[in-house]
């Protein structure tokens, strides 16, 4: 039986319908296999802008922990690193950075390659780094001259590792390294019965060092040419958290009590039986802001007492108008002094930890310096990374 016109229209009509029908999914078949590739691509470039910005971050990281580069190290300026690159931005920067400073801000950009060399695709990773707080690494380092004895009694440096409880016994050592920048004759000056139980680093480019040295004592270790100059870098400022306790002039009995904290003092002055009594972490700031005149610290009477026995739990920061510190306290002192323009003598009472000035004197009969090696580990490095997010 044939078909009516009428029925094949209707034929036709359900074919183009069905083939419309069948268009419209290829069509949208198509699309989101594109917008699957695409979806897929941008991810995949995203993803490996990511790991380049990362790559950043850990370039950073181990560049800090370089030697002063956590004073020096500036920043990445488009590092390549496959099919792409990566920048890193370092606060502050290192004109404003100091011994002191205790954080960093890294911000590192990752970027692919594009056209012509172009940069696309950016990702942006915000990070912040921590200082480990050791960081003295010598026993006793003068930037101009260290003296070490009085030729009448015994005057030392040797070291310990508080780590293994206090100094004594079999927990004394000879890694107490002294040093200097200068390349000076007689620059490192160990009269009769100065002890030295380390190495001693002179200046570098010291075409002789044992010159730099007038050992008249006792050198248990080698003498070296340090490869470039330390930095001593000023402490220029003083953290805003820090609590200002203006002049700080103690006399007779009195005993400032110092909880975990940061401290700024504007002068010190102890006489007498007096004592500064410091409890958990303690960070002091110095200056002579108050007393230009004689610019001088003076800690005596018995001294500042560390209760914790950790020298790693106290430091002294002296910015640069304080000239000279004179310690005589009757107590030792446990912790880290770093006056990097200041003539540092130590009269009396004993140093665990480490002493670090522009000068620094050794000429009392109990003006040991043993230092402490937990305040330099290998095992953690100057610059840990605390925490990061991506932008």
């Amino acid at each position: 039986m044939g078909y009516r016109h009428s029925d094949r229209g209707w034929v036709m009509l359900a074919a183009m319908v069905t083939l419309s029908v069948l268009l419209f999914l290829g069509v949208s078949l198509i699309e989101r296999a594109q917008n699957s590739l695409y979806r897929t691509t941008v991810d995949n470039r995203a993803a490996r802008s990511f790991h380049l910005a990362d790559a950043g971050i850990q370039m950073a990281v181990w560049s800090l922990n370089q030697h002063d580069g956590w004073l020096t190290y500036g920043g990445e300026q488009g590092t390549r690193l496959g099919g792409g690159f990566y920048e890193v931005t370092v606060l502050p920067p290192p004109a404003e950075r100091e011994p002191s400073t205790s954080y960093l801000t890294l911000v590192s950009t990752g970027y692919l390659e594009g056209p012509g060399g172009t940069r696309v695709t950016p990702c942006r990773i915000h990070a912040t780094v921590g200082k480990d707080p050791r960081f003295f690494s010598y026993a006793v380092f003068g930037g101009e001259k260290v003296t070490i004895g009085n030729g009448t009694v015994t005057v030392k440096t040797d070291s310990y590792d508080s780590r293994n409880g206090g100094y004594g016994g079999s927990n004394v050592r000879a890694n107490a390294d002294v040093g200097t920048n200068s390349t000076a004759p007689g620059a490192v000056e160990i009269l009769p019965r100065g002890e030295v139980y380390g190495d001693i680093s002179v200046g570098a480019g010291a075409a002789v060092p044992a010159n730099c040295v007038n050992n008249k004592g006792l050198v248990a270790g080698v003498t070296t040419a340090a490869q470039s100059p330390v930095l001593l870098p000023s402490v220029r400022t003083v953290p805003s958290n820090a609590i200002n306790l203006g002049d700080v002039w103690l006399d007779g009995s009195q005993n400032l009590v110092l909880n975990e904290g940061t401290y700024y003092m504007t002068d010190l002055d102890m006489f007498g039986s007096a004592k500064i009594t410091c409890n958990g972490k303690v960070v002091i700031y110095l200056d002579c802001s108050s007393d230009k005149d004689s610019p001088e610290i003076r800690i005596g009477g018995n001294g500042i007492v560390n209760t914790s026995g950790i020298p790693g739990n106290l430091v002294l920061y002296c910015r640069d108008d304080v000239a000279q510190i004179a310690i005589s306290g009757a107590s030792a002192f446990y912790g880290g002094i770093y006056a990097p323009r200041a003539a540092i003598t130590l009269n009396s009472g004993a140093v665990y930890g480490s002493v670090i000035g522009r000068t620094v004197t050794m000429n009392g009969a109990t003006s040991h310096v043993h230092y402490d090696e937990a305040l330099q580990d290998p095992a953690n490095p100057h610059a840990v990374l605390c925490s990061w997010h991506q932008l």
